[in-house]
């Protein structure tokens, strides 16, 4: 067989075909197939990540509800403000129970912070030292919460020679002023 210009143009363009088709048709769809799985590995990790930040947020929901069951408990332990004026008669009838004479209460500068507000009140109280110092137990045992801050003592020696109480010499009678803070409610956040 004898091969001449046309045998070996048809053969070159028949080998040109496949080689053509290469270049023009599998690579380009090769290459949209390599750029589309980089593609879905980028989507398999971020898909990954939001898993990872929902298991995150579920944690953070579960620890907003404990939290909010805490603020719960504490809230009980701070009365409203409508309750204050029976936390200075509770706090009236502790000191006549440990024999104190309560000569001064006076309310001084409200505060209010982040949905509770401070009602400091400036006290001066006589007696005897042990009923005092009952009278601080028997306010940390109140169901509501109070601080006490500048306490200051002074022992009453005028007073304190020679009185009797219930057939008892009374040698410890003091002086004592002290600031005590009571925590209420206050404004919330979200009240107007």
């Amino acid at each position: 067989m004898k091969l001449g210009i046309r045998e070996i143009a048809f053969l070159l363009v028949l080998a040109a075909i496949p080689v053509a088709a290469w270049f023009f048709v599998f690579e380009p769809r090769n290459q949209d197939i390599e750029q589309s799985r980089q593609e879905i590995a980028k989507m398999e990790t971020t898909l990954l990540r939001l898993d990872q930040l929902t298991d995150e947020v579920g944690d953070v929901r579960e620890a907003i509800s404990e939290a909010e069951v805490r603020l719960a408990d504490f809230r009980q332990n701070i009365p409203d403000a409508d309750e204050v004026d029976d936390m200075l008669a509770e706090i009236h009838r502790i000191g006549e129970r440990n024999s104190l004479s309560i000569a001064s209460i006076r309310a001084l500068k409200q505060t209010e912070e982040q949905g509770y507000a401070e009602i400091p009140l400036s006290m001066d109280i006589e007696g005897q030292f042990k009923g005092l110092y009952r009278f601080l137990i028997d306010l940390e045992r109140l169901p509501r919460i109070i601080r006490v801050q500048d306490l200051e003592l002074e022992r009453n020696m005028v007073e304190s020679r020679g009185r009797h109480v219930k057939e008892e010499i009374v040698h410890g009678l003091i002086d004592a002023s002290m600031t005590l803070v009571i925590y209420c409610e206050g404004a919330r956040e979200g009240d107007a």
